[in-house]
C-alpha cells in the first residue's frame, strides 16, 4: 500500500497535461478560418483599435506538376491599446485574459488569442506596445515545444524586433501610432484556403457580418492585404472590408449590385421588440428586430428571371437565418427557422432577416460558448419549436420544459417569420401579375422563344430537319407529367414554388421549345444547354461578360418599344444566336460529337470574353 502511495505521489498530476491539452486545443474546431481570425479581430477592437489589418504573405511552392502561391505566414496588425509584459504573458496563456470580470466588451473566457491560433498553426508570434516601436514586447507560442514538454509560456523580450516584411506590408501610419499589435501565425497546417486572395475573400465576408455593427459605425476600419514574400511593400491585393448586413438595412453593404450596394435593400418590419430576462437575479434586456425585401429588389429586368438569381439574390442566400448578436458582434446565423410548410429549401427565405441582440450579461441565458461561435441555449428551443406550427405551450408540455425567455422570443421569431413570408409571396404574386409573360408585352427574350419554335416547326414539316428526342418527348409527355416536371426543374434552380409551376404551365400552355435561364457555370462558358420534358434550357452565365452585357442592353430597352425597332431586333438576334445553338446540340446524336461541339462552345466563351473585356479596356 505505501508503496502505491509513493507511486502516485510522483506520477504527474497535472489536472491538464501538456502534450493532450494542445493536441485537443488543436483540434477545436471553428467554423472556418474566417471565424478564427475573427478572434484576433475582437481582441483589435476590445483593444480600442480604430484600424485593424488582416495581411498575408504568400511564397512559391511545388505543387506536382508547377509552382503556385500558397499562403505562409498570415498576421492581424492594429492600433489599439497594446499591452504591457504582463499582459502579453496572461494573453498567451489559455484562460489567461483579463476580462473575467468585465460588465462589457467581446471578450471574456481569454481563450481567444491561444485558441484561435493553435487552432490554425503551429507558431504565433505577438509584438505589441504601448508607447512607440521603442518599446516592442514580445512573445510567442509554439505548439511542438508545447508538446514535447515546454508548458510555460516565454517571458516576453525586448530583444526580438518587428521583422521588416511586416513592417513593410503593415501600414505605417499604425506603426506611427504611440500603441499597437501585431499577431503573426506561421507554420500554417490548419488554415482552410491556401491562397492570400481566397482566405481575405473568404474572411471578408465573415468579418464584414460578424463586426458589421463596428464598421457600418466608423468604430473600426479593417483593411486587407496579400503580398509576395519578396514583395512585401508591394500589395497584389488590397481592399477594405465592408459591413455585410444579413437584414440588409444598412448602406453601404457588400451586395455586388447597384443600387443595393448603396441602398438598404429591405426595410424595417415593426418596430423592435424588447424582452425582460432574468440572470443571476438581474433583469436584463434583449432587443429583436426584423426586415422584409423592398419590392423594388425582387424586380428583374428579364420575364422568366428569378430574383433568386441576380447578384443580389446570391448574395442574400449566403445570409439567410436569425443573426444573434453578442456586445454588438455576430456569434452565430441561426438558421433553425428556415421554414414554409415544414421545409427549409425554400428560397423565399433569403427575403426576410431578423437580428436578436444582448449584452455579455445574458451568456447563461443564451449558452454561449468561448469560442463565442454557438448559443446552445437559444438554438436548442429554435430547433425544437421554429418549425412546429402548434401553439407553443403544447410544444413545451410534450417536451416537459417550462416556458421562460428563450422560448417566448424564438416563439414570436417563428410567428413573425411566418407573417413576413406571407408578405412575401403576396410581392412574388405581384410580381407575377405585373410581369406574367410578358403582360401582353413583346419582350426580346419571348420573341426569340416564340421565333425559334416556329422555325422548327416549320423545318420539320418542310422535311428540311427530323425530329429530336426533345421534340418526341413534347409530343409524347403528357402535359401534366411535363408541367409537374419543369416545375420541379425549377424549384430545384431556386425558384419559389408558385412562380415556377406558373412558367412550367406557360411553356406547356403556349407549345413552346426553350426557355432561358439565369445560373451560374462554371469558367468561361457563356451558357449551356439541357433538354428536360420536351424543352430546352438554355442556362445563361450570369458570371460571364455576356451576360452582364446582355442584361444592360435589354435593360434599356422603353417598355413601350416597338418590335420592329433595330435595337429589339438586335436583342432578339443574340437571343436566336443562342437558341440556334441549342438546337444544333440537340440534333447531334453521337455523344462524342456532342463533346466536340460543347468544347467549342467554351472555347467560343472563352474568345467572347476576352474581347468584350478587351473592348470595356478601350472604353475606359
Amino acid at each position: 500500500m505505501v508503496e502505491q502511495f509513493d507511486e502516485l505521489r510522483d506520477a504527474d498530476r497535472s489536472l491538464f497535461p501538456g502534450s493532450f491539452t494542445i493536441r485537443a486545443i488543436r483540434d477545436s474546431r471553428y467554423h472556418n478560418t474566417a471565424y478564427a481570425i475573427a478572434e484576433l479581430i475582437d481582441n483589435s477592437i476590445q483593444a480600442g483599435a480604430e484600424r485593424v489589418e488582416l495581411l498575408c504573405i504568400e511564397q512559391a511552392e511545388l505543387v506536382q506538376p508547377r509552382t503556385r502561391r500558397r499562403v505562409s505566414e498570415i498576421a492581424v496588425l492594429d492600433n489599439g491599446a497594446g499591452m504591457d509584459a504582463r499582459t502579453l504573458l496572461d494573453a498567451l496563456k489559455f484562460g489567461g485574459g483579463t476580462k473575467h470580470d468585465s460588465t462589457r466588451g467581446i471578450g471574456k473566457y481569454g481563450m481567444g488569442l491561444p485558441t484561435s491560433s493553435m487552432s490554425q498553426c503551429k507558431k504565433v508570434d505577438v509584438w505589441t506596445w504601448q508607447d512607440g516601436l521603442d518599446s516592442v514586447w514580445h512573445s510567442s507560442l509554439d505548439a511542438e515545444a508545447i508538446e514535447s514538454g515546454h508548458h510555460n509560456v516565454p517571458i516576453p523580450d525586448r530583444g526580438t524586433p518587428i521583422p521588416d516584411r511586416w513592417k513593410a506590408a503593415g501600414c505605417g501610419t499604425i506603426y506611427q501610432h504611440c500603441s499597437g499589435t501585431l499577431v503573426v501565425w506561421s507554420d500554417l497546417d490548419k488554415v482552410q484556403w491556401k491562397t492570400g486572395r481566397a482566405i481575405i475573400d473568404n474572411t471578408s465576408r465573415e468579418v464584414g457580418r460578424i463586426h458589421r455593427h463596428f464598421i457600418a459605425a466608423g468604430i473600426t476600419r479593417i483593411r486587407t492585404a496579400s503580398f509576395l514574400a519578396n514583395r512585401p511593400s508591394e500589395p497584389e491585393y488590397d481592399a477594405a472590408v465592408v459591413a455585410n448586413d444579413p437584414l440588409y438595412l444598412m448602406s453601404p453593404t457588400s451586395v455586388p449590385e447597384e443600387p443595393w450596394n448603396d441602398t438598404p435593400m429591405f426595410e424595417q418590419w415593426g418596430d423592435i421588440k424588447y424582452y425582460q430576462g432574468i440572470v443571476s437575479g438581474r433583469e436584463e434586456t434583449i432587443g429583436v428586430k426584423y426586415s422584409i425585401v423592398k419590392p423594388d429588389a425582387l424586380r428583374t429586368d428579364l420575364v422568366t428571371q428569378n430574383p433568386g438569381g441576380t447578384p443580389r439574390g446570391r448574395h442574400a442566400r449566403h445570409n439567410i437565418g436569425v443573426s444573434v448578436v453578442r456586445e454588438g458582434r455576430e456569434i452565430v446565423l441561426e438558421d433553425a427557422f428556415l421554414r414554409e410548410g415544414g421545409s427549409a429549401e425554400n428560397p423565399q427565405n433569403r427575403w426576410w432577416g431578423c437580428e436578436v441582440s444582448f449584452g455579455r450579461s445574458c451568456d447563461e441565458l443564451f449558452g454561449v460558448d468561448h469560442n463565442k461561435q454557438m448559443v446552445a441555449n437559444f438554438t436548442q428551443a429554435a430547433k425544437a419549436l421554429a418549425r412546429d406550427d402548434r401553439p407553443r405551450q403544447v410544444v413545451l408540455d410534450e417536451m416537459g420544459v417550462d416556458d421562460d425567455t428563450i422560448y417566448t422570443i424564438v416563439g414570436d421569431i417563428r410567428d413573425q417569420a411566418g407573417a413576413m413570408m406571407a408578405t412575401i409571396r403576396q410581392m412574388f404574386a405581384q410580381k407575377r401579375k405585373s410581369v406574367g409573360t410578358g403582360g401582353g408585352k413583346k419582350t426580346p427574350e419571348g420573341k426569340a422563344i416564340k421565333t425559334q419554335t416556329d422555325a422548327d416547326r416549320d423545318a420539320i414539316e418542310s422535311g428540311a430537319e427530323k425530329k429530336t428526342r426533345t421534340d418526341t418527348d413534347r409530343e409524347e409527355i403528357a402535359n401534366e407529367e411535363r408541367m409537374v416536371g419543369l416545375a420541379e426543374q425549377f424549384i430545384a434552380s431556386g425558384q419559389p414554388e408558385d412562380e415556377a409551376r406558373d412558367l412550367a404551365r406557360m411553356l406547356v400552355r403556349d407549345n413552346l421549345s426553350y426557355q432561358f435561364n439565369p445560373t451560374l457555370l462554371d469558367g468561361f462558358q457563356m451558357f449551356s444547354v439541357r433538354s428536360n420534358h420536351g424543352i430546352l434550357h438554355i442556362n445563361l452565365n450570369t458570371d460571364h461578360r455576356i451576360y452582364d452585357l446582355l442584361r444592360q442592353v435589354e435593360g434599356r430597352l422603353d417598355e413601350n418599344i416597338d418590335e420592329n425597332a433595330p435595337e429589339f431586333q438586335a436583342v432578339v438576334a443574340l437571343r436566336l444566336l443562342l437558341s440556334s445553338w441549342a438546337r444544333m446540340e440537340d440534333q447531334t446524336e453521337s455523344r462524342d460529337e456532342r463533346a466536340r461541339i460543347q468544347e467549342i462552345a467554351r472555347n467560343w466563351g472563352r474568345q467572347v470574353d476576352k474581347v468584350i473585356s478587351q473592348l470595356r479596356d478601350r472604353e475606359d
